[in-house]
């Protein structure tokens, strides 16, 4: 058994993937046209390598773009996307907190559960993930991360998603944490290179495991994604090949409606 039941129907659900099909194949072709690096992550690389193509419950695409061409495939994007999407970000959405941007789909309407906060955007239509990944040194991972954590609580204070008083108690700690990493940092051996990215995973790839870039069969197409996949998933997700328990299988919206 593939799919939580207890969510929206399976035949809707495909009905999504392939709209986010469409929408992430026109992403590539605008940042491809300009020799702009990506790479396919998270469930949507798991999906490429165990399924060849989506996970049968999964409702999203991950794309990760790297941070030094991160600004230029945001002008190419807003310029370039059809008018049926959208490219959301801190500069075309008021009351936008996250650290990277979503492509939107002005033709659906979804009702996100697992990240309720989103219902809050003035467009609400299914999306596609880009987030930015950074290289920094080893030893500045940690750093790096909490600086992260601290822009991203600031930035829901000041949307109004957080009490005032909660994001101060937060930030003490975090600010805390942060004043003993950059301790630990003066006094640590730099290391080597490494890709971090803010989330919940222990998600770096290091260049050699990043690069070159290498095409992954994903439904009818093609996407880049990372050279060694397994390095990056293992540490994501342990032993990747084995389906989680079916209560576990659970898309991100509860609900999508098609305009």
């Amino acid at each position: 058994m593939y799919y939580n039941k207890s969510m929206y129907s399976q035949e809707k659900t495909r009905r999504v993937q392939l709209r986010l099909l469409e929408m992430a194949k026109s992403i590539r072709d605008i940042l491809e046209r300009h020799d702009i690096p990506y790479f396919i992550t998270y469930g949507t690389l798991l999906g490429a390598v165990r399924h060849q193509g989506f996970i049968p419950w999964d409702d999203d695409f991950d794309f990760y773009l790297l941070a030094e061409s991160y600004g230029q495939a945001m002008m190419v994007l807003n310029d370039e996307l059809p008018d049926h999407l959208f490219l959301e970000n801190e500069k075309t959405e008021p009351l936008y907190f996250h650290g990277w941007a979503h492509v939107k789909d002005l033709r659906s309407v979804a009702d996100c559960s697992l990240f309720p906060q989103d219902n809050s955007y003035s467009h609400r239509g299914i999306s596609v993930d880009l987030y930015k990944a950074t290289k920094v040194k080893e030893c500045e991972e940690k750093v790096f991360l909490l600086n992260e954590h601290i822009n991203y609580l600031k930035r829901r204070e000041q949307v109004g998603l957080i009490e005032p008083n909660v994001c101060k108690e937060r930030l003490e700690r975090l600010c805390a944490d942060l004043e003993m990493a950059e301790s630990i940092r003066r006094e640590a051996e730099c290391g080597k290179d490494v890709y971090v990215f803010p989330s919940i995973y222990d998600d770096r790839l290091y260049p050699e495991e990043l690069f070159p870039l290498r095409r992954y069969r994903f439904e009818d197409t093609e996407f880049y994604g990372p050279n060694d996949a397994d390095a990056f998933l293992k540490r994501c997700y342990g032993d990747y090949m084995k389906l989680p328990p079916v209560e576990k299988r659970v898309p991100h919206y509860s609900d999508v409606e098609f305009l």
